[in-house]
């Protein structure tokens, strides 16, 4: 019986650690993309602000589904999934909105919409972090 009990929680412990290590990889794939369309903003690189896009995107991705959001907040925190969740969507609309003005060539509204993509990450860090 202790045999299963170590074995569960074993289970458990490394369930958790996978979990850990996805969102570390998540989020500083997130941070690459950011500081990636910053520097590209700063050198007036397009090519290098939609590549930081498309980072973001994609990593944003593990956020779209609640139930999976869920898994990656604080035991404290899994009752504000929505709020990650609205974090995530927010992320979307901004991304997409910071592109296609960037095709336009609306620089300044596509620099909006980048700080939109910032103040949604900082809303749910705000949450996670308890700032």
């Amino acid at each position: 019986m202790k045999i299963v009990k170590i074995l569960a929680l074993s289970a458990l412990l490394s369930v958790g650690a996978a979990a850990d290590e996805t969102l570390v990889s998540t989020m500083s794939q997130m941070e690459h993309g950011l500081s990636s369309v910053q520097k590209g903003f700063l050198y007036n690189t397009p090519e290098l602000i939609k590549t930081g896009v498309g980072e973001i995107q994609k990593a944003n991705a593990l956020f779209h589904n609640t139930d999976v959001t869920k898994k990656y907040l604080p035991k404290d925190k899994q009752h504000m999934t929505n709020i990650a969740f609205n974090a995530s969507k927010h992320i979307d609309g901004a991304s997409s909105d910071l592109l296609k003005a960037l095709d336009k060539k609306e620089y300044s509204k596509a620099h909006k919409s980048y700080s939109e993509i910032v103040n949604a990450c900082t809303a749910c860090h705000a949450v996670v972090r308890g700032w």
